[in-house]
C-alpha cells in the first residue's frame, strides 16, 4: 500500500517574493467551513507560519466549533512563512521581527541581521494584504495579526506605528526587551480606533525574559526591574490609548517554547468574543 501525505482540509499554498525584502514568503490560508458573513470574511495573519498556521487551524476548528453539528468561526487564517523551512527560519524572521533601533548593530551577537521590522510591514500593507483582499471575499475592517516572541515584538510594534493596518494585535510572549524597551520610546502614531491587543505569556517565563534597562533622559520609559514586562506593557498602553481595548493573560505551567499550545486558546476567545 502507497502512503499519500496528509494535508488540511481547505486549504492553499503558494510563494510571494517581497519586494521591499528582497526575500520570498510561504503563504498558507485555510478557508473556514462557512460561508462569508455580510461584509466578508474576518482574517487572523500567524507569523511564524511554518510553525503557527496548523495549530491555528486546529484552534479555530475545535475551539470555536457551534456543537457537534454547527458550525466554527469564520475565520480565514493566513500564515506567513518562509520555504523550505520545517519550524523557523532564524536568519529570516529575526530580521523581518525586530525594529531598526537608533546606534544598534545590524547584526546580532549570533551573527543574524536585525532591523527589518518596517520592510516586513510594507510586504504585508503594499502585497500581502492587497493579494488577499483580491483573492478572498474578506472583510478590510477585521484584520488580526499573531505573532510570538519576535513575533510578538513586531506585532505590538505594529500596534504602535501603523495601528491602521490591523484592527487586532495579538502578542505571545514578546520580545519586550528588545533594544531596552525601544517600544515606550515610541512617538505616539494618532487616532486608531477601537484597536484590540492581547498580550500573554507563560507564568514560568519570567526569569527568562531580560529587565528593561533604566533611562535617566526619558523617566517615563522606565520599568521597575520586578514588574512583569507583559503586565507593565499592557498597562502603559492602557495610558497612551484610553480607547483601545486591552487584555492580557498569563497561562499556568508554560515556558517561552510551549506557551502557544494554552495562548491559542486565549486567542480565539478573544476573537470569537467579537463574533458573537
Amino acid at each position: 500500500m502507497t502512503a499519500a501525505p496528509v494535508t488540511l482540509t481547505d486549504t492553499q499554498q503558494w510563494t510571494l517574493h517581497g519586494e521591499a525584502t528582497g526575500r520570498d514568503y510561504l503563504i498558507q490560508v485555510s478557508i473556514p467551513d462557512s460561508p462569508p458573513p455580510v461584509g466578508g470574511y474576518p482574517v487572523l495573519y500567524v507569523l511564524d507560519g511554518n510553525a503557527r498556521f496548523p495549530l491555528a487551524v486546529v484552534g479555530r476548528d475545535s475551539l470555536t466549533l457551534r456543537g457537534p453539528d454547527g458550525g466554527t468561526s469564520p475565520w480565514l487564517i493566513v500564515g506567513v512563512g518562509y520555504p523550505d523551512t520545517r519550524r523557523f527560519d532564524s536568519e529570516a524572521r529575526s530580521e523581518d521581527y525586530t525594529p531598526a533601533v537608533p546606534g544598534m548593530p545590524e547584526v546580532d551577537s549570533r551573527g543574524r541581521p536585525v532591523g527589518g521590522a518596517g520592510q516586513f510591514q510594507d510586504f504585508l500593507q503594499d502585497q500581502l494584504l492587497p493579494q488577499i483582499a483580491g483573492r478572498f471575499d474578506v472583510d478590510a475592517s477585521r484584520r488580526a495579526l499573531l505573532g510570538h516572541s519576535y513575533g510578538g515584538l513586531f506585532a505590538l510594534y505594529t500596534a504602535l506605528t501603523r495601528p491602521r493596518l490591523f484592527s487586532d494585535y495579538l502578542a505571545i510572549s514578546p520580545s519586550l526587551w528588545w533594544g531596552d524597551g525601544f517600544l515606550y520610546a515610541l512617538p505616539s502614531a494618532g487616532a486608531s480606533g477601537k484597536t484590540r491587543v492581547l498580550l500573554g505569556a507563560g507564568d514560568q517565563e519570567r526569569g527568562q525574559r531580560p529587565a528593561f534597562a533604566e533611562t535617566t533622559d526619558a523617566p517615563s520609559t522606565s520599568v521597575p526591574a520586578m514588574c512583569d514586562n507583559v503586565v507593565c506593557f499592557a498597562q502603559w498602553l492602557q495610558t497612551r490609548h484610553a480607547d483601545w481595548i486591552i487584555d492580557h493573560r498569563s497561562f499556568k505551567g508554560a515556558s517561552h517554547g510551549n506557551v502557544m499550545w494554552p495562548a491559542m486558546q486565549a486567542v480565539w476567545a478573544f476573537l470569537d468574543k467579537k463574533e458573537q
